[in-house]
């Protein structure tokens, strides 16, 4: 048995199909905006950080302080726990090294070659990295200064754990809103189709049957200024101008029908005075005949 959809529900499908998609993009386009800015303001904390470890560096011989170095990197992962690794990164004979980090298993291995182009072109990089572990850290390297002079490079990593849990978290918080603003809206159309579209065109059918079964009296009351009403003010004139058509019909065909019952009463009488006629001549034959033949029988 084959199923159709109602128009209503036609109708229904299609805005919540729009607004399910509209809603979508915009969710999208949130979270990618609140993502960017979310690590925008990381990169920016990294940078803050690393002239805060910069204000702690009088002079080029307090490098040469590593105990220092190290205390000055916990204090500052201590007030921030987004932080991850720090890592200062200071020029020696064989190239960029690690001279002081969190992770101790660094100190003294050669620096990643992002630090040597941030050392010597004076850049801040950055970049998203993926732990082995699965988490996210959002890595910046920025040069060292001391009185105004590049003298290496910081590695600053902070986790983005906190930041994609709130990007989570306003994810649901719009989905909830979204499906709540779906239902409601919906609701809301599913209510005003019903009232200013749906039940209207079941009038009109209702309407339409009525007059297509012959009732031409029969009137769609819908006053309505618009194109709703303007169908059913066409439909109770049509059914008028019918109405009009059919009775002028049979009047003509009464007409008609009463001239031919004329005729058909004067070819009866014709038909009568016909026969009749037809008769005495018959008649008249045998009379001529009769006395045509008395004068012989005398005669014999």
């Amino acid at each position: 048995m084959k199923t159709t959809l109602s128009l209503q529900f036609k109708l229904l499908i299609a805005v919540a199909l729009v607004i399910v998609l509209t809603l979508s993009v915009l969710i999208y386009l949130v979270v990618d905006s609140q993502r960017k800015l979310s690590r925008a303001s990381f990169r920016d904390l990294a940078i803050a950080l690393a002239q805060a470890l910069d204000a702690g560096i009088g002079s080029k011989a307090e490098l040469d302080d590593i105990d220092k170095l190290q205390s000055d990197i916990y204090k500052i992962m201590w007030l921030n726990a987004d932080i991850t690794q720090i890592s200062i990164n200071l020029p020696t004979k064989d190239g960029l090294k690690v001279a002081a980090s969190n992770n101790t298993a660094l100190v003294g291995k050669k620096a990643a070659l992002e630090s040597f182009s941030s050392y010597q072109e004076g850049i801040i990089f950055t970049e998203t990295l993926v732990e082995p572990e699965g988490a996210q850290t959002l890595r910046v390297i920025t040069p060292v200064h001391v009185g105004g002079q590049r003298v290496g490079t910081y590695d600053i990593r902070l986790s983005l754990d906190a930041l994609e849990e709130n990007i989570l978290k306003t994810q649901r918080q719009f989905l909830l809103g979204a499906i709540t603003a779906v239902l409601v809206i919906i609701s809301t159309l599913f209510l005003l189709m019903r009232a200013t579209v749906i039940n209207p065109i079941k009038v009109l059918q209702k309407g339409m049957k009525k007059i297509g079964g012959g009732e031409l009296d029969y009137k769609i009351k819908i006053k309505r200024r618009d194109e709703i009403g303007d169908l059913a003010f066409g439909l109770n004139e049509m059914a008028e101008e019918l109405k009009e058509s059919y009775e002028f019909l049979e009047k003509k065909v009464a007409e008609r029908t009463h001239q031919l019952n004329l005729k058909v009463k004067e070819l009866e009488k014709f038909r009568k005075f016909a026969v009749g006629r037809e008769i005495k001549m018959v008649e008249l034959k045998k009379e001529i005949k009769r006395l045509e033949e008395s004068p012989k029988k005398e005669d014999k």
